[in-house]
């Protein structure tokens, strides 16, 4: 079962089952590979049995960094979040991918938004730790600690089966998940799984 996506046809619907997570390490050492993979492992956990099948090692990615961030005084690279997603799409179509392709990273990766104010376009800069469609994800650890890592996963898979941020109750798809001391409800609420399982 591993490897494949199971679909059936039922009424003109098509419903699937058990999607594997093929896996990416971005700029990371090889002998970290074991954590990454047990972060989405953690991380899939959160979801009722039948959403997620194995997580597929792939391989280590090594990508040049598309600029230089200071942050609080400390200098490192990071990746322009259009960029990145853009390069992890082109992966999977020349592979020829089918399951959820998932890019971890380290590094900082951040989304540029531009802006008028007054006269002048200014330009502002914002870290972005999970990003997650049905076919393709990126997550950041930069700055997250461990026992965060695996939830800030679980939220992008979240977005990746349909999700949607909310307030109320704070959960997994709590919009302000980093922020939180804890979490109401250790992973997702009612409304939330009723939604993975309908789905």
């Amino acid at each position: 079962m591993s490897g494949t996506v199971i679909t059936t046809i039922f009424f003109g619907f098509e419903i699937i089952f058990m999607r594997p997570i093929d896996l990416l390490m971005i700029n990371r050492d090889l002998e970290n590979k074991q954590d990454v993979v047990k972060i989405v492992e953690d991380a899939s956990s959160y979801f009722p049995k039948e959403t997620w099948d194995d997580v597929e090692w792939l391989a280590k990615l090594v990508l040049k960094h598309d600029l230089m961030i200071t942050i609080e005084g400390e200098s490192r690279g990071g990746f322009l979040f259009e960029k990145l997603t853009t390069k992890i799409r082109k992966i999977k179509r020349s592979n020829g991918l089918i399951n959820l392709l998932l890019g971890i990273t380290p590094d900082p990766i951040v989304a540029a938004y531009y802006f008028l104010d007054g006269r002048h376009l200014k330009r502002t800069l914002h870290l972005v730790h999970d990003y997650m469609d049905a076919r393709i994800g990126v997550v950041s650890l930069f700055r997250i600690n461990q026992e965060s890592s695996s939830k800030v996963v679980a939220h992008g898979l979240g977005h990746s089966r349909g999700l949607h941020h909310h307030c109320e109750p704070i959960d997994l798809m709590y919009s302000e998940l980093l922020t939180t001391p804890a979490l109401k409800v250790e992973g997702f609420c009612k409304v939330c799984l009723r939604k993975l399982t309908d789905s």
